[in-house]
């Protein structure tokens, strides 16, 4: 068998095989082992190493595009100086996701503009670069897709295809307040999740004011009861980083006149 025609069928293999980045690669691999001297077992590691790679690569976009973060934030870019009641040590250490094999919870709770969506966002992304499933919502899509399934009778599905994902990150929870139908299928969400798979989430409210968004007291407490059993609760507190902003840009336009 001639060597051209040893690399076609090996090549049409890989292929079969779903290994295209090893067809890619495997006689540009094969050459640089010949003058290498690594022999047999060196070009196949280097295959097997190209080819891990790529698949890595391409777990790690799909999973980034899963969580449908509506932009990106990294922890390495948050100001935590600026935020000194954060301990930037915890919030690294929730990243490394011990606490996801837990079924343990984050609360990030404080005013607006002070941060908590970029934290629950880079804490999210940091996840995903670990190898976890991970999906962002914002408290009032979460609330749509909920009661769309509940009229469509699929709540049932739309938990269970939930439960695929290791953390649910929930943004702005008590921004808006909601109906006590949609309270209801909020609080079923929660329950499905606990002890079972995590969430995070960020709320502007503390905990004794959620009553004004989910109505109902006895519901409530029944709620926060189960968020904050086995939680990581990080209070945030601090001026608005968009107010300090707008002040010094004015303060430019003020100069600059």
């Amino acid at each position: 068998m001639t060597e051209t025609l040893c690399n076609d069928i090996v090549i049409s293999s890989l292929k079969q095989l779903h290994l295209n980045r090893m067809a890619r690669e495997c006689e540009s691999l094969a050459r640089e082992a010949e003058q290498r001297g690594l022999g047999y077992l060196g070009y196949l590691q280097a295959l097997l190493e190209g080819e891990l790679a790529q698949r890595h690569e391409q777990q790690l976009r799909q999973r980034l595009k899963a969580a449908a973060f509506p932009y990106q934030k990294r922890l390495e870019d948050f100001d935590f100086s600026q935020v000194p009641c954060i301990p930037k040590i915890q919030v690294l250490e929730l990243a490394q996701g011990a606490f996801l094999a837990a079924h343990e919870n984050v609360l990030f709770i404080g005013p607006s503009g002070i941060g908590k969506t970029h934290l629950l966002m880079g804490l999210g992304r940091a996840l995903c670069l670990a190898g976890y499933r991970v999906v962002f919502r914002p408290a009032v899509t979460l609330a749509t897709e909920l009661e769309v399934a509940h009229k469509e009778l699929k709540l049932p599905r739309l938990l269970a295809s939930y439960r695929r994902f290791d953390l649910i990150l929930v943004d702005e929870l008590g921004y808006l307040p909601f109906s006590k139908p949609t309270a209801e299928l909020l609080f079923q969400f929660f329950s499905d999740r606990y002890e079972r798979a995590s969430v995070a989430i960020t709320s502007n409210l503390a905990f004794a004011q959620w009553t004004q968004v989910f109505g109902n007291e006895q519901m409530t407490a029944a709620l926060l009861d189960r968020l904050v059993h086995r939680s990581h609760i990080l209070a945030m507190e601090g001026e608005s980083f968009r107010f300090r902003q707008s002040l010094q840009q004015q303060g430019s336009q003020a100069l600059t006149v």
